[in-house]
């Protein structure tokens, strides 16, 4: 607790503010570049060819506070690596939100064909439960019928009686939190 009240006082002020940020992305990108080129099982070499570079820089990109990185090189590197580049403002509360989770292992992103096939799977895990919902409306709403009077008729039992049936008997349909009834009219 103490070191969050100590961060909060330093971030008073602008100078810190600054040399924060500027700290965490010279130190940050450089690291997370060096960890997605090796779990990639990559080389510098390799890298290099694949962002148009050469080793050397790949090196120096590499270390932490050696090379001041632009735009035009994380896309490259972002292209290298066939991920998406994500650069955006945020409340500083975020920022060290960010910083307090940092991890090498958090480090790792999915290359485009892995990335794809999870995004495939959750849009079929979508589809199915928006289907499954669409046919419980449209089942309910097209025949009259709730969900539990078709759970009713796919179990074989007989369903409830339409509401013109039973009042000929003189007896109303009631749906509750019990399920279906039928009651006296009154």
């Amino acid at each position: 607790m103490y070191s969050q009240s100590l961060l909060a006082v330093q971030l008073r002020s602008k100078e810190y503010r600054e040399a924060f940020v500027a700290s965490q992305i010279r130190v940050g990108l450089p690291m997370q570049c060096r960890a997605l080129r090796e779990s990639r099982e990559w080389t510098q070499p390799k890298l290099a060819e694949a962002a148009g570079m050469s080793q050397p820089r790949i090196s120096e990109i590499e270390r932490p506070g050696q090379r001041q990185l632009n735009l035009e090189t994380l896309l490259r590197l972002a292209s290298a690596f066939d991920v998406a580049l994500q650069v955006r403002f945020v409340p500083f509360s975020q920022f060290v939100d960010d910083d307090d989770q940092l991890d090498l292992a958090n480090f790792y992103v999915s290359p485009f064909e892995e990335d794809l096939a999870a995004v495939e799977r959750r849009e079929e895990q979508m589809k199915s439960v928006i289907v499954m919902g669409a046919a419980h409306r449209a089942a309910a709403g097209d025949t009259g019928q709730t969900g539990q009077s078709r759970a009713i008729k796919a179990a074989g039992e007989p369903a409830p009686q339409s509401n013109s049936q039973t009042a000929a008997k003189g007896l109303r349909t009631e749906e509750g939190n019990n399920g279906i009834s039928e009651r006296r009219a009154s």
